[in-house]
């Protein structure tokens, strides 16, 4: 048992484990039953897909918290090519105080298994404000982005990372690499 009082069941911890090596999984969704407290895995996504953060991000529902370990694929300023780890809380502005309170303690927990580059809690589903908030937490200071997950990136006059063509690219969450 952690410190948060929640346990990560050994499947989550599997599904996590997973995503952090590499082979087989490039994300995994967990979800939180907040009457029970307890987590379980939502949804898998193998190494062939495209856009494993949007895909997770499309799993979120408006009524309950969830929580995504995603490996972000990005090109840095400099043109190389990287994999960042980022574990995502979904915790909407719409949900009741008690799974709000849940998914903290969920957070803990999950946090205590999972090392990861950055941390990111996201409270509505505005793909162009979430795309800034994740790429604000990944990249080390002073570190550019030239595409998330393949998608041509820049940062607009408030320095906020955008898509370049202004899209939500909301229509590939599924593709698979061939």
């Amino acid at each position: 048992m952690v410190s948060s009082g929640m346990k990560v069941p050994i499947e989550v911890e599997e599904a996590g484990n997973a995503v952090i090596q590499g082979k087989t999984s490039s994300a995994v969704v967990i979800h939180l039953d907040s009457k029970s407290n307890t987590l379980s895995v939502g949804k898998a996504y193998g190494n062939k897909m495209k856009h494993p953060y949007r895909a997770c991000f499309a799993q979120f529902q408006d009524d309950k918290a969830s929580f995504a370990l995603v490996n972000i694929k990005l090109s840095t300023g400099e043109g190389q090519d990287r994999n960042k780890l980022a574990m995502v809380m979904w915790a909407p502005d719409t949900a009741t105080a008690k799974v709000k309170m849940t998914a903290a303690s969920g957070s803990r927990a999950l946090r205590s298994k999972f090392k990861c580059n950055a941390y990111v809690e996201i409270q509505e589903k505005t793909t162009s404000k979430n795309v800034n908030d994740v790429l604000a937490k990944v990249l080390r200071s002073g570190e550019g982005c030239n595409s998330f997950e393949g998608v041509h990136v820049t940062q607009n006059e408030r320095r906020e990372f955008v898509f370049c063509d202004g899209g939500n690219h909301e229509d590939s969450d599924f593709d698979e690499e061939d």
